[in-house]
């Protein structure tokens, strides 16, 4: 699998699930089949699986949204704006595992209960948080003029390896990324004259600007922060 995070952050937890072509930084994003085969409740799990069912979105990338539904004695969890579909196969009363992107590993994934007694997050690999939410908000596209996306335009430089880099470029409709180690391309719309974000892939970048009105830097997955190289 090339990805970006994989090939420069190796150093990473492995329970961050990637995208095979980018970036991969979101807990329900290994594609997969819900599995009609069922599992054994055992007396300790008292709390319904309808319990957990709801909306939930990531609390470092709040662009990132699934749905998670009771199926056939399993949690399915359904990306919205995405066709990527996860199965979680519950282990205890409150605790889940799913399969990591090679499907040869396990992850825990463990819900948790507010003060009232109700399903309110849910924590993949101890670490990466989902909050449980009443609503799905959609981002809405912002057209911006030419002039306004050619600003983003350029080569830049991942902070954490030297040679790493990106190249975006404007389109009619946005920007496109292209990953210069490997040729992958992903393409991004305006949701602000600052914010872009790729929906299938949850993936949301941020750019930065200096006092000039230059753009200096961009923001991916609310993390890696890259530098526009002067040419």
């Amino acid at each position: 699998m090339t990805n970006l995070r994989k090939m420069i952050t190796s150093n990473l937890s492995k329970y961050l699930l990637v995208l095979p072509a980018i970036f991969l930084s979101c807990f329900f994003l290994q594609t997969t089949s819900a599995s009609s085969a069922g599992v054994k409740i055992t007396a300790v799990d008292s709390t319904k699986l309808a319990a957990f069912e709801g909306i939930y979105q990531n609390k470092a990338n709040t662009f990132a949204y699934f749905n998670v539904k009771a199926v056939n004695n399993t949690l399915v969890a359904k990306q919205i704006d995405g066709n990527r579909e996860i199965v979680l196969t519950r282990k205890s009363d409150l605790g889940f595992e799913m399969k990591d992107d090679d499907g040869d590993e396990t992850i825990p994934v463990a819900f948790s209960k507010n003060d009232a007694g109700e399903i309110a997050q849910l924590m993949v690999g101890g670490r990466d948080a989902w909050v449980k939410v009443k609503e799905y908000i959609p981002v809405k596209e912002v057209k911006l003029t030419a002039d306004q996306l050619k600003a983003f335009e350029g080569k830049y430089k991942f902070e954490e390896k030297d040679d790493a880099f990106l190249q975006i470029t404007a389109t009619a409709d946005g920007l496109l990324l292209k990953q210069l180690w490997d040729g992958k391309e992903i393409n991004f719309m305006a949701i602000s004259d600052l914010d872009f974000i790729n929906k299938e892939n949850m993936f949301p970048l941020k750019f930065t600007k200096d006092q000039k009105g230059n753009v200096i830097k961009v923001l991916a997955f609310n993390r890696d922060m890259w530098d526009k190289v002067k040419e």
